[in-house]
């Protein structure tokens, strides 16, 4: 038997009125759950089941995909933009993706908590998902620095083999951008649009070259 705070990052429908639910939980990392009946009308998951929302979990079972037994949620959905909706999709699919160990999805866990009270309300979405996206580097192994001897004004490129190299021919940020970012300084708009494309082929590193639904909803 396992209880635990948790966070619900997907739901799929299961035979006929089931689910299973992939769950992020505080101390026991990433857990696949089968919730019997909870697309029933009487069910006593429902409403209990929604993503963002941190929720007390108990589950039991021996196998990878255990039972869902109680689910009762400790915070109601406020009223959210769409850009801002769409942010937490994206943070939900990377940690799908990166499928960490339970060591890393249990120490990314304050941090995605926290993570989405900003996103409620911030109006600088951009900025806080490339922030967590450098903690995701870091956990994946992935430590972004800019050597010493790298100037200010040179542009930056990732390399899986090197990390973050000097480069010509790139609209990237430049390396002074970059250390701003790192020391949480204000950026300009043209600095923050260079890190954007920068962590755009980070990610697509990390999460093996894999399609990001969640991108499609912000195309026209």
């Amino acid at each position: 038997m396992i209880t635990d705070d948790a966070f619900v990052l997907h739901k799929i429908n299961y035979k006929n009125s089931s689910e299973i639910v992939k769950l992020l939980t505080q101390n026991h990392g990433r857990i696949d759950v089968v919730a019997k009946g909870s697309r029933g009308r009487k069910s006593p998951f429902k409403g209990h089941l929604q993503a963002f929302i941190e929720t007390t979990i108990s589950c039991q079972g021996r196998q990878d995909l255990k039972t869902l037994t109680q689910a009762e949620q400790s915070g109601l959905a406020g009223s959210t933009d769409y850009l801002n909706q769409v942010a937490m999709l994206y943070c939900n699919e990377l940690l799908l993706l990166l499928n960490m160990d339970e060591e890393h999805s249990t120490t990314v866990y304050p941090i995605y908590r926290e993570l989405l009270k900003a996103l409620r309300v911030s109006q600088s979405v951009a900025l806080l998902l490339r922030h967590f996206e450098l903690k995701l580097c870091e956990l994946s192994g992935y430590a972004l620095t800019v050597d010493q001897d790298i100037a200010d004004e040179s542009t930056l490129v990732f390399q899986a083999d090197q990390g973050l190299v000097a480069s010509q021919g790139h609209k990237n940020c430049n390396a002074g951008a970059f250390r701003k970012f790192v020391q949480q300084q204000s950026l300009s708009s043209e600095e923050l649009h260079g890190l954007n494309r920068l962590f755009r082929s980070v990610v697509h590193h990390l999460v093996g070259g894999r399609r990001i639904r969640s991108r499609e909803l912000l195309r026209p």
